[in-house]
């Protein structure tokens, strides 16, 4: 540890040790609940394995990710306890109804990052799908993690709205941008606090928005946000993250909250070659295709579409005028795509 002497601890170890406390209590929440469960209902059995199975993935996500440089010992045993968790609850729904394991995905949050090329549509299509989640009776918490306000628009919502609040964080020297959710915060409770009414009951919370050259809102709340995102285990609710975009931040792991990622293509071929760049920057977090905006051009080379939103002229006027699409145009075709992409997501396991 450098010139500290080997048994001296430096802030980064602090925050990171701390992390990792917070990450085992959030897992024994789970497992707990887990326990706790009616034992003659195999589906909200199922709903709370799966539930925990997902959390200690997300967690362990950054870690294979990333090896361990600091505190390995520490480290090495807290991955060994999620990887016990894990196989715990695989064993358990290996044991229970298959058709009362496939309900209960159904209904064990869906957590999506959306990432792609900027000008892509990400924003539009995080919003509409968020709104289109809550419409078929979840609970669905929107993200935004870019510091442009495309997300707020296209939920139609004041942009300088929901912000995650300067009470909710606290400074750590070790910390990311020296910031950190508050110690004394469990993110669900985060989450119900501060979290502000959007349209069809969407809750909606933000880093905040880059407004001078010192950008003191978005560093104070983007750590925090992060530790939120993934610390949020409810099985209630589904997570639309819009990601920032380009490749920066899933090469620093903001999509580490979600079981699935959503990389948005347009036609354009910068906007394909961005795709290229983030997908081997996901792991192993399963990815879907999304195209945008094309007309008549096939999908591009090793990028083919799994949902297919076509270009629309409805949708372009509503951003044009900073206006939700779904309130502006209802029926549209692009609309109606999306609408599709929502049915899959909550329709399917999305696996972690």
């Amino acid at each position: 540890m450098g010139a500290r002497g080997t048994n001296e601890r430096s802030g980064r170890d602090d925050w990171l040790l701390d992390s990792l406390a917070r990450q085992a209590a959030a897992m024994a929440q789970l497992v707990k609940g887990a326990r706790a469960s009616a034992a003659g209902d195999h589906t909200e059995t199922a709903r709370h394995w799966l539930a925990a199975e997902r959390q200690a993935n997300r967690f362990l996500r950054g870690f294979r990710r990333r090896p361990a440089r600091r505190c390995a010992q520490e480290v090495e045993a807290h991955v060994a306890h999620l990887e016990a968790v894990r196989t715990q609850a695989q064993a358990v729904l290996t044991g229970l109804d298959r058709a009362a394991v496939s309900d209960a995905a159904r209904t064990a949050g869906v957590r999506v990052a959306v990432m792609g090329k900027g000008g892509a549509g990400k924003s539009t299509i995080s919003a509409t799908l968020a709104r289109l989640l809550a419409r078929q009776g979840h609970r669905v918490l929107a993200a935004d993690l870019d510091t442009n306000p495309g997300l707020a628009y296209s939920l139609g919502f004041p942009p300088a709205a929901g912000m995650l609040p300067a009470e909710a964080v606290e400074p750590h020297p070790g910390a990311p941008y020296g910031w950190r959710l508050r110690s004394d915060i469990v993110p669900a409770e985060a989450v119900e606090r501060w979290a502000m009414p959007a349209p069809d009951e969407v809750r909606f919370l933000s880093v905040g928005k880059i407004e001078g050259p010192e950008k003191q809102a978005p560093k104070r709340s983007v750590a925090a946000m992060r530790e939120l995102l993934l610390g949020f285990g409810d099985p209630g609710w589904d997570v639309v993250g819009d990601l920032e975009a380009g490749p920066t931040t899933p090469f620093e792991g903001y999509h580490d909250f979600a079981d699935r990622v959503l990389v948005v293509v347009g036609p354009a071929w910068v906007s394909a070659m961005t795709a290229r760049r983030l997908l081997p920057l996901v792991g192993d977090a399963p990815t879907t295709i999304v195209t945008n905006r094309f007309r008549d051009e096939p999908d591009h080379p090793g990028l083919p579409g799994v949902v297919r939103v076509p270009f629309d002229p409805e949708v372009l006027e509503a951003e044009r005028q900073g206006l939700a699409p779904l309130d502006a145009c209802p029926t549209s075709p692009a609309i109606g795509a999306v609408s599709r992409l929502a049915d899959l997501l909550s329709g399917q396991a999305v696996a972690a």
